[in-house]
């Protein structure tokens, strides 16, 4: 391609005919150059390649297509050699490049039936994607942007799960609840997803056994024990069944006169001790929300004014109220996750796609954010599927 150069040629001025010249005027600054396109290390050999990806944890994308295609050379000329597509691939991905008539094994396998082919797969091996034939720059990108994406959230739950094991070693089955379930719901059958509901499993038995021990207790007649084991279950595996069984059997348990003030004032104090663990771990909306809690259902015992104290103690920090306010976001954001889920299910896609933009707004830079991204530009891709441009039959 010809280059036109951006400095144009002026006569030569002699020094006596320099008077005649006008002043020199400021030009304007020609527009910023287009972002070089990264150079991509393609690769031949499909076995190396596949290893290369697990090793290293990146997608592998796969261009399968002849010598003798147009509309392969077509794709190699144009999307390929695109900026945009080009730094995705040579970022994050491994790229690979397979000529059917020398590996008609490996097409075979991943029944190709139009060239060029595009599969676009995770490190482990699992498919997300298959284009067929020959399609523009802007939605070839798209489709490595969500495969990136779907990577990374493995990598979080991977995270996650570590999160979650260290947790239930310390005993912070709170914690490690929270984490789980979030795992098992983004995860769904991936092997993660899989380990993250057994250990869920797992808590929800030590949970039962110890709801079971403090209805033994109240069977014994030991009444304000069992109120105490009850108590004791809601504050430590709180998030599982058990728990909330605990507190449904608490508030339906028949209270003694002489027990109400006890059994108050060690709720409070359990309570309290709960909020300054968030306080002190950084949960501060979890923090706020306990000591609202508090301050309202125990407003006249001392422990409700040591929890005004600590709202008053995260408010007038802009810091910590700033934390408070992102994770309160995050909160928000898995709540418009879950909403728009279920207005997909009934069809409704633009009540849906408000919900995911909400998201984005709420967390920007965010997992939340990049989840609902993802589920934006699959629903968008559903509801205005692409009419394929080209391909060659093999």
């Amino acid at each position: 391609m010809r280059r036109t150069s951006c400095l144009a040629l002026f006569p030569l001025v002699t020094a006596s005919a320099l008077w005649l010249v006008e002043p020199a005027r400021a030009q304007p600054l020609p527009p910023p150059a287009p972002p070089a396109p990264a150079k991509v290390a393609w690769w031949t050999d499909y076995n190396a390649a596949r290893k290369e990806a697990h090793e290293k944890g990146l997608p592998l994308v796969v261009v399968i297509g002849t010598d003798d295609c147009f509309y392969c050379r077509k794709l190699e000329a144009g999307p390929l050699k695109d900026a945009g597509v080009s730094n995705l691939l040579a970022g994050g991905f491994v790229a690979l490049k397979l000529d059917a008539t020398r590996a008609p094994d490996i097409a075979k396998a991943l029944k190709v039936q139009l060239y060029p082919t595009t599969v676009i797969a995770a490190p482990d091996g699992k498919i997300h994607a298959f284009i067929e034939g020959y399609v523009e720059a802007d939605r070839f990108g798209e489709q490595l942007k969500r495969v990136a994406t779907a990577v990374a959230t493995a990598d979080w739950a991977a995270r996650d799960f570590n999160e979650a094991s260290k947790a239930l070693a310390a005993s912070d089955y709170p914690r490690a609840v929270t984490l789980l379930k979030g795992i098992a719901k983004d995860a769904g059958d991936k092997p993660v997803g899989t380990k993250a509901k057994q250990l869920l499993d797992e808590v929800e038995k030590v949970a039962a056994n110890r709801l079971a021990q403090a209805k033994q207790l109240e069977a014994r007649g030991r009444t304000q024990e069992a109120m105490d084991a009850l108590a004791d279950a809601v504050r430590q595996f709180a998030g599982t069944r058990a728990a909330a069984d605990a507190a449904s059997a608490l508030a339906g348990m028949a209270e003694k006169p002489e027990a109400v003030q006890v059994r108050r004032a060690r709720v409070a104090r359990d309570l309290l001790a709960v909020a300054r663990d968030d306080f002190r771990a950084g949960r501060l909306y979890d923090c706020i929300q306990k000591s609202e809690q508090l301050s309202l259902a125990y407003a006249d015992l001392p422990e409700a004014k040591e929890a005004t104290a600590l709202i008053a103690d995260i408010k007038a920090n802009p810091e910590r109220l700033a934390k408070a306010c992102e994770q309160m976001n995050e909160r928000t954001a898995a709540m418009y996750m879950a909403l728009a889920e279920s207005w997909s299910k009934k069809g409704q896609t633009a009540e849906a796609s408000a919900c995911l933009k909400k998201v984005m707004a709420l967390c920007p830079n965010t997992r939340h954010a990049d989840l609902a991204q993802a589920e934006l530009t699959k629903l968008l891709g559903k509801t205005a599927p692409g009419v394929p441009t080209g391909g060659t039959k093999p």
